[in-house]
């Protein structure tokens, strides 16, 4: 009685056996098994043949955290069933064990969902083993064991720092005062200022409202005379044109030009006598000839 209880046992462990491998025949894990150390990412590649319609289930992948206190999954990526049915998963892992000799470790195992609409498997991945390898010196005393207070912090110079920052100071005053200068914004040191620039430079600063008729006429003058200078001559109505072909520069003020230059002509030598144009248009006139002629965008 107990010799076929004993038989019945071997027949059922043989059977089952035969299960575990069939059911494992469609799972192939390769893994480079030695070299790694603290820190290192292991990749876990399992190569799964799954019958007819079975598909893995994303869902039933490894998720990324601690499957042990010094093992951790980063990821896992499923790739695509090639023609043959063969498809490969990764599973990356990251060391987080140090070891004083070489240490034989696992990695765990792990079961995947299968299913194909109809029905649901469970696929087993095996564990694994790899060799770890020690980064530390073969023999530690027990002080080297012992933490150790984190070193005070190193002071800096700080002279390097200091010119550094003067000096950069420095370039940025200097650039301001070159930009300054390049478009004629500094009253002591003008850039190469032309007839109308100077000319300006000498109004700017006279209010509106306190023109007498006098000053206004001296304006007026002051005015032609350096619209003269910009064409090289001296400038009549009939010369005009002139101006515009000597100083193209001021072609878009023509008709302003022509308008002031016309009036004031008439004030000083025709019939009227006096200068009855307003002094706000005159220096507006001036400062953006003398804008265009210094090549300011305007």
């Amino acid at each position: 009685m107990k010799r076929g209880f004993a038989i019945a046992g071997v027949l059922l462990l043989a059977a089952t056996s035969r299960h575990a491998r069939s059911a494992n025949d469609d799972v192939n894990v390769r893994l480079r098994d030695t070299g790694y150390m603290l820190g290192d990412l292991i990749d876990e590649r399992v190569e799964l043949r799954l019958p007819g319609a079975m598909r893995i289930d994303p869902d039933s992948l490894p998720l990324p955290g601690r499957v042990a206190p010094w093992l951790e999954v980063r990821r896992a990526n499923l790739g695509p069933r090639d023609a043959s049915g063969a498809q490969e998963l990764v599973v990356t892992y990251q060391i987080f064990a140090e070891a004083e000799q070489a240490t034989r470790a696992a990695l765990p195992e792990f079961k995947l969902k299968a299913s194909d609409g109809a029905s649901i498997r469970a696929v087993s991945v095996p564990a694994r083993t790899f060799l770890l390898s020690p980064a530390l010196p073969p023999t530690l005393t027990d002080e080297d064991r012992e933490l150790r207070p984190s070193p005070p912090p190193t002071p800096l110079a700080q002279m390097g720092h200091i010119v550094g920052a003067l000096m950069s100071l420095a370039l940025a005053l200097a650039s301001a005062v070159y930009l300054l200068w390049r478009y004629d914004r500094l009253p002591f040191w003008p850039y190469a200022p032309g007839p109308l620039a100077r000319a300006w430079r000498r109004w700017r600063r006279r209010p509106e409202q306190d023109f007498s008729s006098a000053e206004l006429a001296a304006l007026l003058r002051d005015v032609h005379a350096a619209l003269s200078r910009s064409a090289g001559e001296t400038l009549y109505p009939s010369t005009l044109g002139r101006l515009f072909e000597r100083a193209p520069y001021l072609t878009p003020l023509r008709e302003q030009i022509e308008t002031l230059f016309g009036a004031s002509w008439n004030s000083f030598y025709g019939s009227g006598g006096s200068v009855s144009l307003p002094a706000a248009g005159a220096l507006a006139l001036l400062r953006d000839a003398a804008d265009r002629e210094r090549r300011v965008p305007c």
